[in-house]
């Protein structure tokens, strides 16, 4: 979701850009997701070295210790649903707060299988797990990957809102205002061509203002949210060079363009999820979710001075070839910069919450897992994020003002519906019920 207001010679790509503030200003941890700061306000800002070190520091000083099994690695660890929403309402019932190894799903990584086991009115779900810690932006990350460690609130965030009426895709954008974008288009198209190019970006800044972040299909207030929207937001710092990248073979896209790019030419990017394959049996009581992954889709859309006509624009190599070198990178990015890996983490959350949905799983079970999805189990954000203010930057090379946004899109439910059916599998179910008391099994 991009816009572009070209007109003059040099290219100034507008990019969300909060002003840098401190997350000591804030109580609560619900102000820092992924490196990325959230003020009272919803002002998305990028954290500074110190925040994150007094955000990873307090994280540290409050882990519980690691339950023995738990901390080593595991190619196949299975959490059952049952039992975890059985901890979970004794937790409740005692007043006490849920263990650190229940938040933290017992240490999952990914989600690779589902199993359904009616009989025993249990769900099932499997994937590489390790111990974990706190990570160095204050996330907890596995001891030995580096990647993010799969959270409760996530997946509770993820079936509650799929288990609505609605079937909706889960996503985040942010877009300039309509009266933001009018003022900026009124502005270039009065000023001299030759004025100075910082101070044209400045006022620019002043005249788009702060611009709105839209949360579509998951509940706003959660974890969930707030990783759709600083993953955008960090994207966006890489692509347009305000940060530097971490990873030398993901450039920003500002250095990649090479010659004055077309005047009104709006590049979109987007992040989605993406699977080799996603299979099940007939019975629907099996899944395997094959080849995980996200990756960075591509559109060029054309401002016409009033509005966006979606897809309109020339298609451009250049934008494609970011959003290549990003889709190429995500995985290391996703340890380099760990907001990503909690949205690939999010994304698993999310197609394991429509297998369910979809399925009507809680129903075959019989097994609404009443505590595990109460609102009383959740983590509720009292800061949510809302906006993000403009800031400009300035590239050598183009042929007007580009205005970049972007977003996360995950269309759960077409993934799930396109399921291939087949008895083939590498893991037979008898392998991973989760019997006895624990609630989880390497």
């Amino acid at each position: 979701m991009t816009r572009n207001l070209g007109i003059l010679g040099t290219l100034v790509l507008s990019l969300m850009v909060g002003e840098v503030s401190s997350w000591a200003q804030y109580s609560t941890d619900n102000s820092a997701v992924g490196g990325v700061l959230i003020d009272a306000d919803g002002m998305l800002s990028q954290a500074q070295t110190g925040d994150l070190k007094a955000l990873s520091q307090k994280r540290q000083e409050t882990m519980q210790p690691l339950v023995s099994g738990l901390a080593t690695s595991a190619e196949m660890r299975k959490i059952s649903l049952k039992k975890l929403n059985e901890t979970i309402q004794q937790s409740l019932a005692k007043g006490e707060a849920i263990p650190d190894s229940v938040r933290y799903l017992g240490g999952l990584t990914a989600v690779e299988y589902v199993f359904v086991y009616p009989e025993e009115n249990d769900i099932v779900l499997v994937g590489p797990a390790e111990g974990w810690t706190v990570g160095p932006k204050g996330v907890i990350v596995g001891k030995d990957s580096g990647r993010p460690t799969m959270l409760l609130e996530d997946l509770q965030s993820a079936m509650r809102s799929a288990g609505g009426s609605e079937r909706r895709v889960f996503s985040v954008s942010i877009d300039p205002t309509p009266e933001g974008l009018q003022a900026v288009n009124a502005f270039v198209s009065q000023v001299n061509r030759v004025r100075n190019p910082q101070a044209m970006a400045s006022e620019m800044e002043k005249r788009l203002g702060n611009q709105v972040i839209s949360i579509e299909g998951i509940e706003r207030d959660s974890h969930f949210a707030a990783v759709l929207a600083a993953a955008d937001y960090r994207m966006k710092q890489i692509s347009m060079g305000v940060t530097k990248s971490p990873l030398k073979s993901l450039p920003s896209f500002v250095s990649m363009i090479k010659k004055p790019t077309e005047a009104n030419v709006l590049p979109r990017w987007w992040m989605a999820p993406n699977y080799d394959a996603i299979l099940r049996d007939e019975a629907g009581l099996a899944w395997n979710l094959v080849g995980g992954k996200v990756v960075t889709r591509t559109e060029t859309d054309f401002f016409d001075g009033t509005q966006v006509v979606r897809g309109a624009g020339k298609a451009s190599p250049v934008f494609a070839a970011w959003a290549d070198k990003m889709t190429a990178n995500y995985e290391k990015l996703s340890v380099a910069e760990p907001i990503f890996g909690q949205l690939r983490n999010c994304m698993d959350c999310a197609i394991v919450a429509a297998i369910v949905a979809e399925n009507d799983i809680l129903t075959k079970i019989d097994n609404p897992l009443e505590a595990l999805l109460s609102e009383e189990a959740s983590v509720k954000r009292s800061i949510v994020p809302q906006f993000v203010s403009s800031t400009a930057v300035v590239a050598k090379k183009g042929n007007g003002y580009l205005f970049t946004n972007g977003g996360v899109a995950i269309d759960l439910w077409s993934l799930v519906k396109e399921a291939n059916v087949t008895d083939d599998w590498n893991v037979t179910a008898e392998k991973c019920q989760v019997t006895g008391k624990k609630w989880w099994k390497n």
